[in-house]
């Protein structure tokens, strides 16, 4: 009995050997192959008016999700470029005033004790830098919308009407204001 099961575990470990020895063979080929780059200009790929996301839309700085349904033209997407393009150093800037106060506030928070005007000031900063977000979101959205004609913003208010009903009624929010 020991004689028939020799063979084949014998035989499953030259198998084995040769499969491994295949495989060493094999790495070199496999590891010359040339990797795919990362999109983007930084990393050797296309220009950014040459990137595009997967909706087919130019990238990073592609139609906002809020304009991709309006049918824009080529014109219309070129000047919303534009305007996202022209906003990003600014957009950045409170970015990292935002983190920092974030993280100025999280130092903070590990302290044994609380220092109440490093803790004012940095959650001061923390304010300004988050209205400072939403103050260039409203005025880049005023921009924006301006690109649009006059049917394109119907269209548009009809959109985030119907997303802001639908959004309501997931969450119980009673129509027509508060009751009585």
């Amino acid at each position: 009995m020991t004689r028939a099961a020799a063979p084949t575990s014998e035989l499953s470990g030259l198998r084995a050997a040769t499969a491994f020895s295949i495989c060493l063979l094999a790495a070199p080929a496999v590891l010359a192959q040339p990797m795919p780059l990362p999109h983007g200009p930084m990393h050797g790929g296309p220009p950014f008016g040459q990137m595009h996301e997967p909706d087919g839309e130019p990238g990073p700085f592609g139609t906002p999700p809020f304009l991709r349904d309006l049918g824009l033209s080529d014109a219309q997407n070129y000047r919303i470029f534009t305007i996202l393009h022209s906003e990003a150093p600014r957009r950045r800037a409170l970015d990292i005033a935002e983190r920092k106060a974030d993280e100025a506030l999280r130092a903070l928070a590990a302290a044994p004790a609380l220092d109440q005007s490093a803790a004012s000031a940095a959650a001061q900063a923390l304010g300004q830098a988050i209205a400072g977000q939403e103050l260039l979101r409203l005025q880049t959205r005023a921009q924006l919308k301006a690109v649009l004609t006059s049917e394109q913003r119907a269209q548009l208010d009809a959109l985030q009407n119907r997303g802001r009903k639908a959004h309501d009624e997931r969450n119980n929010v009673p129509q027509g204001g508060p009751s009585k």
